[in-house]
This record gives structure tokens, C-alpha cells and sequence, in this order.
């Protein structure tokens, strides 16, 4: 993709994209639960030219959280009988070929993606997506004073049309437009080439593999081979034991975690591995 950081930004392919997720952490076992995305290229009466989109509502496995339901008013109910990722990623893929990724805070949805892709084709997300991210929030915060930078306060400042808020394909088209505007102020700065927007953020951004635990036995028995394991686990109110059905390993703030559907709760929850203090592997 290096000649794409060589390339002026209004005739490169730009993907503009956003995620909703069943809450904020990925490593912390949340998930993708909407992905809106726009592929913008240059044509004969200009650049920004729309040429596909995609949007999908997706089946997490999990539970939303109640905070982000809030936020997004996105609800369990609204995701049965949905895909999971796995269903959509070649689709998503296809749109996202040879393009620069643009989202607004640009490492949550790069983080979510690279979990979901980790999810789908483990230890393989940087070849899979080798696409660079570009954030407007961070070039909002670098060379423009908006009094904050969330999405829709710049978009309000911009007179961008905002549209239902917290819904990830309205959200990637009000991205786009700040974007545009973006581009136009930055060009009087010199600032025209893929690459140069990359460097005036900071560098470029990428999606990558997760970084994941590494487990004694039997943990990663029962990882490899899919089989449940009875913990008994010391949570803040008391230890208690139950069987769970690993899933993956995640690791966050030197802290690591093991992901996993909990029959006690009959849904996936997120483990403390410092805190199983017995563990044995399960038949069936």
C-alpha cells in the first residue's frame, strides 16, 4: 500500500468507517455489534464520489451492556437472527481493498476490528487489513480548535448534517463530511498526500492482532480443543465455582483474561485468569 501514502487525498480510494460495539473495551471480551462503512473515489465530476457502502447490524454472542445500549440504542433483541462477523468480513473486505480507512477516533474502531478480525482468522489481522487509519478527531485536536472534538459537536460547528447519531452508517457519512471540510484547510497547508495527513496525525494507524495470554494447562487444553473447564473463581463477591466454555485470551494493562460463555450466567463473561483459583478440564 505504499503508493497510496503517495497519493493526493481527493483522488485515493477512502473507505469512511464506524463501528457500534456492545461496550468500550475489546480486550475485555466487548464486541462489534453494527458496521457502517463508505468507499468514496474519485470519478469524472470530482473526487468524493461514493461508489458502494456497507451496513450491517451483527450477532455478538454476548449480551449489550446496558451503558452502551444507552448510547446506541442498539438491543439484544435488535440483533437476533443477525450474522456474526464471520458471515460478513469477506464482504467487508472487498469494500475496504487498496482504500485509507477514515474514522473518527480511529484506534477504538481499529481496535474492535482488529479483534473481530483476530476472532475470525487468529494472528493474521495486520495481512489480512494492512490499510492505514486516518482519525479525525485527532487532526481536530492537532490543527483545529472546536471547543471539544466529539463527532457531533464538530459536525454541529461545521454545519455537517448529523442524522441519527450512534448509528455506525449515519455516523461514517458525518465523518465523511468533516473529512471533506478537513481536507480543504489542510490542503492550504500543504498538507494534500495520504501520507502527509498520516504524518500530521502522528502516523499512521493499523489494525492489529491483539495481544493474547499464554496459559498453562489445562487452560490451553481446553482452548485447543474447545472443551469446558470447572472454575472456581475469587470475584469481588466471594469465590464461587461454575464451568465455562472457553472462547480466547485476552491481555490488558499487564492484566490477563480469559473470554468465555459462563453456564452459571448463560452468557459470555470475562475472567481475571489471576483470579481462577482452581481449574479443571470437563468432559463434554
Amino acid at each position: 500500500m505504499d503508493d497510496l501514502l503517495w497519493t493526493p487525498i481527493e483522488e485515493a480510494p477512502v473507505v469512511v468507517l464506524d463501528t457500534e460495539t456492545t461496550g468500550l473495551f475489546p480486550a475485555l471480551g466487548h464486541r462489534v455489534v453494527e458496521i457502517g462503512a463508505v468507499r468514496f473515489e474519485p470519478g469524472l465530476k470530482g473526487p468524493w464520489r461514493a461508489v458502494a457502502e456497507f451496513s450491517q447490524l451483527l450477532q455478538p454472542d454476548r449480551h449489550m451492556d446496558p451503558g452502551a445500549t444507552r448510547v446506541n440504542n442498539i438491543t439484544d433483541a435488535d440483533l437476533l437472527g443477525k450474522p456474526r462477523f464471520a458471515d460478513v468480513a469477506r464482504q467487508l473486505l472487498e469494500l475496504l481493498d487498496g482504500a485509507l480507512i477514515v474514522a473518527h477516533n480511529a484506534s477504538f474502531d481499529a481496535g474492535f476490528l482488529g479483534m473481530e478480525l483476530h476472532l475470525w482468522r487468529p494472528g493474521q489481522v495486520e495481512e489480512t487489513l494492512p490499510n492505514p487509519w486516518l482519525c479525525t478527531m485527532l487532526l481536530a485536536r492537532s490543527f483545529f480548535y472546536f471547543g471539544g472534538n466529539s463527532l457531533g459537536h464538530i459536525a454541529r460547528v461545521l454545519n455537517v448534517p448529523v442524522g441519527l447519531a450512534h448509528r455506525a452508517l449515519n455516523d461514517a457519512y458525518v465523518t465523511a463530511g468533516i473529512l471533506k471540510r478537513f481536507v480543504q484547510d489542510l490542503a492550504e497547508m500543504d498538507l494534500r498526500l495520504v501520507g502527509d495527513l498520516l504524518d500530521a496525525q502522528g502516523g499512521a494507524l493499523y489494525a492489529t492482532s491483539p495481544e493474547s495470554a499464554h496459559l498453562p494447562p489445562p487452560f490451553d487444553l481446553a482452548l485447543a480443543q474447545r472443551r469446558p473447564i470447572r472454575i472456581t473463581y475469587a470475584g469481588p463477591a466471594g469465590a464461587t465455582e461454575r464451568v465455562v466454555e472457553p472462547i480466547y485470551t485476552t491481555s490488558r494493562g499487564g492484566v490477563d483474561y480469559l473470554v468465555a460463555y459462563c453456564r452459571l450466567r448463560r452468557d459470555q463473561r470475562t475472567f481475571r485468569i489471576d483470579r481462577i483459583v482452581a481449574v479443571a478440564l470437563e468432559e463434554g
